[in-house]
């Protein structure tokens, strides 16, 4: 089971653990979300996007006086209707499971069945090794290029291509992980790499940052902090004092924040937590899709897949 889908299941896990606490006690204020993830081996941030999930669909309401509960205007047994499918829907898993699919099948399946429900006229797919990094750079191409773009986990993108289940779509995908899903490519599949930008990238030769200033890289995850450990904390040790913490590390230890020169991150992680950094000196904020050419070739392939299904329809 690859990290991406193992993050979707805990997702799921926890939304399902908060809907069943609402149900047996719906004027029951739930724990604080540090609490539930600490209970459950899960990161303060999935708990909160879960809540967040819930809160927009009508399940959940919260205040900072107090706190978070059920919605008085969510009857009870439109929650239990949602046990039911959940139960039903696990039922469906088991004997997939069972028939000799494996987990690797059943995820390309929901995703396949996710993504044609969602939006079944998007021919662009993106995809990439941390979820977590993915889900935020998909939101940027479709700013650029003012489309919906369907998000799919790699593992999950490698299995759909070796068993051929995809046709007439387009895959955009950072450089470093374009080699693979290349190999698997075929006719109806277009897949283009994108050069993908970190935050730390470069700053080797930054010649407006002092000589042994303390830098604060603010990692999206858990894989992107083991990464910039491994690929930037020798290159850039010769010229700073390089400090590296996951979202949930520097929240729960806001103070650390008082020994950083410059807090460096990803534009969504920098302005999603923008009254932590207020007493910070410099604050540097970086997109994650570096690459107007590849953007531009992207266009020029869905309007040329458009034109073909347009002039197939008229046949």
């Amino acid at each position: 089971m690859s990290e991406i889908d193992e993050f979707f299941i805990k997702h799921e896990i926890i939304k399902l653990k908060l809907i069943e606490q609402v149900i047996e006690n719906p004027s029951a204020k739930l724990p604080p979300a540090r609490v539930i993830a600490k209970e459950n081996g899960v990161s303060e941030l999935t708990v909160k996007k879960v809540e967040k999930e819930l809160a927009t669909k009508g399940y959940l309401k919260s205040n900072k006086k107090g706190g978070t509960r059920a919605s008085i205007k969510f009857a009870k047994q439109q929650i239990a209707a949602f046990i039911t499918a959940k139960e039903t829907f696990r039922g469906i898993v088991e004997n997939l499971l069972k028939e000799g699919f494996s987990s690797e099948d059943v995820m390309a399946l929901i995703y396949d069945v996710l993504s044609k429900i969602k939006d079944i006229s998007s021919n662009l797919i993106y995809t990439e090794r941390d979820e977590n990094i993915a889900i935020f750079a998909k939101r940027e191409l479709e700013d650029a290029l003012q489309l919906k773009i369907v998000f799919k986990p790699y593992e999950t993108l490698r299995v759909e291509l070796s068993n051929r289940m995809l046709h007439n779509k387009i895959i955009a995908v950072p450089f470093f992980c374009s080699p693979p899903l290349e190999e698997l490519s075929y006719d109806g599949v277009k897949i283009v790499p994108l050069r993908a930008k970190h935050p730390l990238e470069g700053f080797s030769q930054a010649k407006d940052i002092p000589f042994n200033s303390r830098v604060f890289y603010i990692a999206a995850s858990k894989m992107d902090k083991e990464n910039s450990i491994s690929i930037y904390q020798d290159i850039l040790r010769r010229k700073f004092k390089l400090y590296i913490y996951t979202q949930d590390e520097i929240i729960a230890n806001k103070h650390l924040l008082g020994f950083a020169d410059i807090v460096v991150g990803y534009k969504w992680i920098i302005r999603a937590n923008s009254y932590i950094f207020k007493q910070v000196r410099r604050v540097v904020e970086v997109d994650r899709i570096d690459d107007k050419e590849g953007v531009k070739l992207l266009s020029y392939y869905i309007e040329r897949m458009l034109e073909e299904q347009s002039g197939t329809d008229r046949r």
